[in-house]
């Protein structure tokens, strides 16, 4: 079951998604020495337990096999909003940005198996935190993160289905290097009042009306 936002909700969280992932994106450009372009977000709540089927919706290459995921979760002190912040790619292109960051851009993929996993934990906490920092602006509250956790399998291994009521916030984003296009998703899951709070910052950041 699909839930919906309003029109000025979803081009306020757009709005500010796109604004954190640009810093993001820019400080992981540093680490590839590449420019890294960024489409437009497109934002979608759905109930948690429809995550798998709508992810199959989002034409990941690769997602009917294996996916790399990079997950961290975050909070405010005062535990008003909990979020996991999901970076997800097919595990194909998780593999190729790693052979860019380490330099190999000849490398067999099959030959950096036991460097993957650290630098696909610096990859998420780069962008991840990157993307948490400038969101914390926007939220007006610190968020205390934990360290980045790396998983790869197929998407209903990494989202089992599930009977709580949660939502998925998902964040649909490419990034594009000048080498290679590759499509990553942001995914941010959380339950209803902490999704409430944060659409009522967003829209307080950005000076909306509350009753427009």
């Amino acid at each position: 079951m699909s839930i919906e936002l309003g029109e000025l909700e979803r081009d306020a969280l757009g709005e500010a998604f796109n604004m954190a992932l640009g810093e993001a994106a820019a400080s992981f450009s540093e680490l590839v020495q590449e420019e890294i372009r960024i489409t437009v977000p497109h934002v979608q709540v759905v109930a948690r337990a429809d995550l798998v089927s709508q992810l199959g919706d989002l034409s990941i290459p690769g997602l009917s096999e294996r996916l790399t995921a990079i997950t961290q979760a975050f909070h405010t002190r005062d535990q008003s909003l909990n979020t996991e912040a999901w970076l997800v790619f097919s595990e194909t292109s998780g593999l190729d940005i790693v052979r860019r960051m380490l330099g190999e851009a000849e490398m067999p993929l099959d030959q950096i198996t036991e460097l993957e996993q650290d630098a696909l934990g610096e990859m998420g906490n780069i962008i991840i935190n990157g993307c948490m920092n400038t969101l914390a602006t926007i939220l007006g509250s610190e968020l205390v993160g934990g360290l980045p956790e790396v998983a790869q399998s197929p998407a209903a291994q990494l989202f089992p289905q599930q009977e709580e009521d949660g939502v998925v916030l998902v964040v649909r984003i490419g990034l594009s290097l000048q080498s290679q296009n590759i499509t990553g998703y942001v995914l941010f899951l959380m339950d209803l009042p902490s999704l409430d709070l944060m659409v009522q910052r967003v829209r307080a950041y950005f000076g909306l009306d509350a009753g427009a």
